[in-house]
């Protein structure tokens, strides 16, 4: 055996050596609720009243102030089966810059409320 293919071999030995320590350490993690109960965003989370289609819900929020504010706000919206959280490169950019940045989780998605969709 060539000595690059046995190195490349014994490394792929070592990186599976730990492959069951992964696996137990997520096996003892308490799965994550409906709100993502368990599951940290890297700002405050804030919870908005309101009424959709006759129900009751929640709209879950960061409101992010700058150290330094320019008077600006930029409103970030997530896509499809993304949480806000996802935005937390972008929203630390944008507070060095100065801006406040208001991420909601659209309803239905991340930490907000998940309607029944029942009239």
């Amino acid at each position: 055996m060539n000595r690059p293919v046995a190195a490349a071999l014994c490394a792929a030995l070592f990186a599976l050596s730990f492959m069951p320590a992964v696996a137990a350490d997520v096996a003892e993690r308490e799965p994550y609720g409906i709100d993502l109960e368990g599951f940290a965003y890297p700002y405050p989370v804030k919870l908005l009243p309101l009424v959709n289609d006759g129900e009751q819900v929640r709209m879950a929020y960061m409101d992010v102030a700058p150290a330094q504010p320019n008077g600006r706000i930029v409103l970030l919206l997530h896509g499809r089966n993304f949480p806000s959280s996802y935005w937390a490169p972008v929203i630390k950019t944008l507070n060095e810059a100065g801006f406040r940045v208001v991420v909601p989780d659209q309803i239905g998605f991340g930490k907000s409320s998940k309607p029944s969709g029942e009239l």
